[in-house]
């Protein structure tokens, strides 16, 4: 049964936006990260003219997407540094805390000085180009989702074509040469957190695919990309090790790994990759008194706990399309997300100094998303007041900023 959106009016200020009739050309899939319920009660309360208070998160998102408009295309090949490979669609990257040896008249091999980035790190432009095309798919697949605005769509899948597609200008779908390390080596499994994004990659595949401007070849050039850039990520050497690397790096990677194989319709893997995570990233990383230990370990220890906490969230949410419920977990030693968010939670207030390394200001809205999708999930309204504090102002839109105290019943 053909499923469609029904028209109606509605006005971001005193912009009226016409939403018309669609048919679904997305039957039989469904959102993994994103909430997809969240998405569409925000959708219809703001097209009914019953949410004026997400009208300023609407007309910020807007904004968002209209500079948008005007950056990419994005592409590998803008790099001026050939890889090893001397193939310049090879995404290419380096550690970003690896630095000349002083000691050294070459400075080889480079030396580790964990959370002081070398400056060298910036001369490779792959990582660059690939944040800010993930930033702009967001927002432009988002916008388009709301306002049913097809400007939107149309530079989105423009800017896929270019990363993915374009045989000028696509990226191969590898990172033998991620976080390269000069005298050391020319790649590492560890690069594989390069494109932790790409998480988000199905859910934003998915809002794309209902624009008219979305059409097979691009349907069959992402299936045949994501399968490919899968199959390196189960199979290659350093998707391997980075599985089992055993701190934020292997939560990242099964956040993104399971989702995608979720794209290509191989249920059966993301059902594997669901199972073998489990014991790696909920019973290894989380200590009973909810601290994470292996970013506690690292001179930035506030940014990776929640960095780490907002990829276990992800995963847990990934593995939720292989039935497991996992938000309410709790590992051997007693450790389970809900304490790993608590632990964090005292350290919000100035009165409370973070007791672990943390070599950079401490910035609290790192913990907003955790936060937010806490509150959805635990329908706890505590935890969505704190997101909002710390959630920094005017700072464009946040996907979170749509969930209303309403849909909690704490």
């Amino acid at each position: 049964m053909k499923k469609f959106i029904y028209s109606s009016i509605f006005f971001l200020g005193s912009i009226p936006f016409l939403v018309f009739p669609q048919v679904d050309k997305t039957a039989g899939r469904e959102f993994i990260l994103l909430d997809g319920e969240l998405m569409e009660k925000a959708k219809a309360r703001i097209a009914f003219g019953a949410q004026q208070p997400l009208l300023p998160a609407m007309q910020a998102l807007l904004r968002e997407a209209d500079e948008k408009l005007e950056e990419g295309p994005f592409s590998v090949t803008h790099k001026k540094q050939l890889p090893p490979s001397g193939d310049i669609h090879d995404y290419t990257s380096m550690g970003p805390y690896w630095w000349p040896d002083p000691e050294k008249e070459d400075g080889l091999p480079y030396i580790r000085r964990d959370g002081e980035i070398n400056p060298e790190y910036y001369d490779y432009r792959d990582k660059e180009e690939l944040g800010m095309l993930m930033a702009a798919l967001r927002v432009l697949s988002q916008a388009h989702f709301f306002s049913e605005n097809e400007r939107y769509a149309a530079h989105a899948i423009d800017l896929i074509r270019a990363w993915f597609i374009h045989p000028e200008t696509k990226m191969n779908p590898n990172l033998n040469y991620a976080q390269r390390i000069p005298g050391r080596t020319e790649g590492r499994g560890i690069g594989i957190i390069d494109t932790r994004s790409f998480a988000e990659l199905p859910d934003i595949l998915y809002i794309l695919s209902r624009s008219e401007h979305w059409d097979a070849a691009v349907e069959q050039g992402m299936h045949e990309w994501i399968s490919h850039y899968l199959d390196w990520l189960v199979n290659s050497a350093h998707g391997k090790d980075e599985a089992i690397h055993g701190n934020n790096h292997t939560t990242w990677y099964f956040a993104q790994t399971i989702p995608l194989a979720l794209y290509v319709d191989q249920q059966e893997r993301a059902d594997s990759l669901a199972q073998v995570g489990l014991p790696l990233i909920l019973d290894e990383m989380i200590e009973a008194d909810g601290s994470q230990p292996k970013e506690l370990d690292r001179t930035r220890s506030w940014d990776y706990s929640a960095m780490n906490l907002l990829g276990i969230m992800s995963y847990v949410q990934a593995a939720a399309q292989s039935g497991r419920d996992l938000w309410t977990y709790e590992n051997p030693k007693g450790g389970s997300i809900r304490k790993a968010i608590d632990f964090m939670l005292p350290y919000l207030s100035e009165k409370n100094t973070w007791p672990h390394n943390q070599i950079q200001e401490k910035r609290n809205e790192r913990l907003a998303e955790p936060l937010a999708i806490a509150a959805r999930v635990y329908q706890h309204k505590p935890y969505k007041h704190l997101s909002e504090q710390i959630g920094v102002a005017g700072n464009g839109f946040r996907y979170w900023d749509l969930l209303d105290y309403r849909d909690l019943r704490e």
